[in-house]
């Protein structure tokens, strides 16, 4: 088990020196998760119970096509299937970027706690974005393109975290969640702008014991590119990848069945605001335990390979 005395901490904001190697993903270090980040034991997400009717369909028409994408959002428009989740965000819009249209995810001071109703002014309702259903029966898949802006490198400017989850089980108060995004802020003081020690980094939360866990950055990473982030549950734990690698797993008891997809932001309460880029956001149901270590390393195979055409198609 990884300790606090053994970290994987970026400092400064030059991290063209201060990248690793993916045999050093394991190191990582805890951190205090943001203040109302975590579900609620009294305010439930607003997220998709699955009926007994979803189960049997699910299992009649989601499991003899194992391995194949449930849903894939390019965000040539934007699905009314994308819901609020806690809060709505300033932004959750189809836009035109990088030559493609994209989800394009804003986080502004309007919506801080200071400025909601009383009823959201809880640091829960912090954390803002939408929901979709993930409708994956059993072992599944997720995983999206984030364009990471090199604004974000900065240890002045505003205050940034945003991240793909997962909410897996078949009831608003049952499952698990997979977490997996990056952030700016100060890993011992996170809602300080002015703190000493802030700096980007990939993450993950590990919901059992509520720690914010640094990932670092992939060897050779670059800013103003698109990354590929994705989270899998094959049987017994959350496997957490970053641009194909495998940087993180966890075990869960509770991983079966993605429930409910989301893209979120973090509401700082800063005079700025931030937009963050996402894309091709996919749930994918993949074969039980026997095949899926093969299916889910052919998916990485894809996703980093569809990731690569859209660069393409976006630089002509």
């Amino acid at each position: 088990m990884p300790s606090a005395a053994d970290p994987l901490t970026v400092t400064g904001s030059n991290l063209a020196q201060q990248s690793y190697a993916p045999a050093e993903f394991p190191r990582l270090a805890f951190r205090q998760v943001l203040p109302g980040l975590l579900r609620s034991k009294v305010t439930p997400e607003i997220i998709f119970p699955m009926n007994r009717f979803h189960l049997i369909l699910l299992a009649v028409c989601v499991l003899p096509a194992a391995g194949h994408a449930q849903f894939t959002d390019t965000f040539s428009s934007l699905d009314p299937a994308w819901v609020t989740n806690r809060y709505d965000p300033a932004g959750f819009e189809s836009v035109q970027f990088d030559g493609d249209n994209r989800l394009r995810l804003t986080i502004a001071a309007t919506d801080s706690a200071a400025n909601r109703p009383p009823a959201f002014s809880d640091a829960f309702y912090n954390t803002q974005g939408r929901a979709r259903p993930g409708d994956v029966l059993g072992l599944w898949s997720l995983s999206a393109q984030v364009f990471v802006s090199s604004t974000f490198n900065t240890t002045t400017g505003p205050l940034v975290h945003s991240a793909l989850w997962g909410h897996t089980g078949t009831t608003n108060a049952g499952g698990d969640y997979l977490i997996l995004g990056f952030t700016n802020t100060s890993p011992t003081d996170p809602l300080n702008p002015a703190a000493g020690d802030r700096a980007f980094r990939f993450h993950a939360v590990d919901t059992e014991f509520g720690d914010l866990l640094d990932l670092g950055v992939p060897a050779g990473f670059v800013f103003d590119t698109w990354h590929t982030l994705t989270g899998t549950f094959a049987g017994s734990t959350f496997d957490y990848f970053i641009d194909g690698a495998l940087v993180y797993s966890r075990a869960t008891a509770a991983g079966d069945n993605l429930l409910s997809a989301m893209v979120q932001g973090y509401n700082f309460g800063q005079p700025a605001s931030y937009s963050v880029y996402w894309d091709d956001v996919t749930a994918t149901a993949i074969p039980e335990p026997a095949a899926a270590t093969g299916v889910v390393a052919g998916l990485m195979l894809v996703l980093v390979g569809v990731q690569a055409m859209r660069k393409r198609r976006a630089a002509s």
